[in-house]
């Protein structure tokens, strides 16, 4: 892999994990609009839409992270493949920081939430069970448990990238050895 390979290879891999970031927040949107008193016909209409908007962010974030090599030659030109190819170090610390800071930018908006959050998450299994053993109505709508559901799987994707970007680092230059026909 050559230098400008591997830059547009970390460009186009922040691009797919802020795609799937989209993605799951598109998750809500769902739940939102299940619950607007329309008419059928309107919320087909807009459960279609929405639905179609989701696969297709779902779409492009898993071509960018796992099937990017056809874009990746189009980006860098054929030029590309004369250059200097770069190392395992380089290699190594670019998809780490890669990933670290796409963690760092997942997390940077949540953490003004976090005060919210962390409450409902320690008592939420209390507060559900109290709801549905005393037949009593939710204080929490679907909306809410959408949306924390959303943000704890942003969190644990976040937390994954900052903490575990060494195990991403390894799978992802596995992949790379593979292609080339190295062994690691």
């Amino acid at each position: 892999m050559t230098r400008p390979h591997l830059i547009a290879k970390l460009i186009l891999a922040a691009i797919g994990i802020y795609c799937l970031m989209h993605f799951l927040g598109g998750i809500i949107s769902i739940v939102v609009t299940l619950q607007q008193n329309r008419p059928p016909e309107t919320l087909t209409i807009r459960m279609s839409i929405v639905a179609a908007k989701l696969i297709i962010t779902l779409a492009i974030s898993l071509i960018l992270l796992f099937r990017s090599d056809w874009l990746i030659k189009i980006i860098t030109g054929p030029d590309a493949d004369q250059c200097e190819k770069a190392s395992s170090r380089w290699i190594t610390a670019g998809f780490g920081m890669t990933a670290c800071f796409c963690g760092l930018l997942i997390i940077y908006p949540r953490i003004e939430h976090l005060s919210y959050y962390v409450p409902l998450i320690i008592n939420g299994p209390n507060i559900l069970t109290y709801f549905t053993l005393e037949g009593q109505t939710s204080q929490f709508s679907a909306k809410t448990l959408a949306a924390i559901l959303v943000e704890i799987v942003k969190w644990t994707i976040a937390i994954y990238l900052i903490f575990g970007a060494l195990h991403y680092v390894r799978s992802q230059m596995r992949v790379i050895a593979v292609k080339e026909g190295v062994k690691t």
